[in-house]
């Protein structure tokens, strides 16, 4: 003989307490995800460049090179980007907000693009979200992404002047907030 009762159709189900505890923790375990992705909104993330900055050139809109030797002096906030880059092109407002910003503190925004296609592929596809405030320049060989091994995309460099010395951000970010504007600032001062 079973003293194992099976459930009519017709009895009540009744919570066992690990169900009641899944049903209770749920809403708590699916917010994690997003509570750490917006945590850090107003912070960068800012690790020191190990690896020393290109000599190689950039090319500009106009096919001319553009070297950090000839904007020396100059405090440079690089971001690196491609036309394929979701999270790239999410922040490419934020970008043009920031570089009007940041150009009164004298801080010089430039923005590298590493399609293989260079600039005919990344200028019309500027012109067509109305980015024109920072500098545009193209890396197709991706020389200077190889040269600070660059592994993810958007990555930003914060360069200072004497380009001794920069910091790397790593993934998207909120460019034109008044708090990474503050940091930006921060970290050049």
């Amino acid at each position: 003989m079973s003293y194992k009762t099976e459930m009519r159709n017709d009895q009540p189900q009744i919570f066992t307490r690990r169900q009641a505890a899944a049903l209770l923790l749920a809403p708590v375990l699916l917010a994690v995800p997003f509570l750490s992705a917006t945590a850090g909104e107003g912070a960068l993330k800012l690790t020191a460049g190990t690896q020393p900055l290109p000599l190689t050139a950039l090319m500009t809109q106009s096919g001319q090179p553009l070297q950090l030797a000839d904007i020396s002096g100059q405090a440079l906030l690089v971001n690196f980007w491609a036309s394929w880059c979701a999270p790239c092109i999410v922040e490419l407002p934020a970008l043009e907000a920031a570089a009007t910003q940041l150009k009164a503190a004298s801080i010089q925004v430039i923005l590298v693009n590493l399609d293989r296609g260079g600039a005919a592929i990344a200028q019309p596809f500027l012109n067509e979200r109305s980015i024109t405030t920072p500098i545009s320049a193209y890396d197709p060989k991706g020389e200077w992404a190889r040269a600070v091994q660059l592994r993810v995309l958007p990555t930003t460099l914060l360069i200072k002047p004497n380009q001794s010395e920069y910091a790397a951000h790593t993934g998207p970010a909120a460019w034109d907030t008044a708090p990474i504007l503050h940091h930006i600032r921060g970290y050049f001062n």
